[in-house]
């Protein structure tokens, strides 16, 4: 198939410093999705005076959180940087009254942490009658069926460019404990979620801790965040907001 000479291509971070080498004559948007892969296949040895973010063919990048447009506006300096927020359908990830003694998570990133902290629960007896639910392997709805059900998420995201789960979990009202993953700063707030510094094993498995033993004694005082922690995500991180960002940054570009 021909392309277009005056059709705007959007590539994804992971093609690294060939982006601008593919269809060389058409402008181009980089949709970064994880400011942390941006260099991912750029050389150490190489100089790259001239790179995809910074040539004149490429109209602008879009990312999705505001780490991630520090992180190019600073490295890519004078170069075009729209955040677009993303939305998250509350068709299927919705506050679940219905909440156990359960703690949920997924184990696909940070195996070594994960296995760390659920390791350190079970030797020090910590989890009574709480209910461990590893998310793997599952559908979209029975995904927010296991959060809308689970009192407590951990969160093991890393070098995120946002970092979706936690969020899903906090739409589903899960009290959130855990790393940020740096892109996940802006809705992992002290007010309504736990957050805890990269790699600190044990105060992650405190802070677990800690909030079984409140949970156990005055349940709804982690309930309640839980449920301000939805408000603010399907709020925030609406479908309709990632439209209308959507929008209002083509129209911007296109300009």
């Amino acid at each position: 198939m021909e392309i277009e000479k005056d059709a705007v291509l959007v590539f994804p971070e992971i093609y690294g410093p060939n982006i601008y080498k593919l269809a060389p004559e058409n402008p181009k948007v980089i949709f970064n999705q994880n400011c942390y892969y941006t260099f991912g296949y750029f050389s150490i040895y190489e100089n790259y005076e001239v790179n995809p973010y910074n040539h004149p063919k490429t109209l602008a990048t879009i990312v999705a959180s505001d780490d991630a447009e520090k992180y190019l506006k600073y490295t890519f300096t004078g170069s075009k940087v729209f955040k677009m927020r993303l939305g998250i359908d509350n068709q299927v990830f919705n506050y679940g009254e219905n909440k156990k003694k359960q703690i949920s998570f997924m184990p696909r990133k940070l195996g070594d942490d994960v296995t760390q902290v659920i390791s350190i629960l079970k030797q020090r007896g910590t989890l009574k009658d709480w209910n461990l639910a590893a998310i793997d392997n599952k559908t979209e709805q029975e995904v927010a069926e296991i959060m809308k059900e689970s009192a407590v998420f951990l969160s093991f995201n890393h070098k995120e460019g946002f970092g979706l789960p936690p969020a899903e979990a906090m739409a589903c009202g899960c009290y959130v404990i855990g790393y940020s993953g740096q892109g996940g700063k802006e809705y992992l707030k002290p007010e309504f979620s736990m957050p805890i510094e990269d790699g600190n094993i044990i105060e992650f498995v405190q802070k677990i801790e800690e909030t079984i033993k409140i949970y156990e004694e005055k349940p709804q005082e982690i309930l309640s965040k839980g449920k301000l922690s939805s408000h603010f995500i399907l709020e925030n991180y609406s479908l309709k907001n990632e439209i209308n960002d959507t929008v209002n940054i083509w129209n911007n570009i296109i300009q």
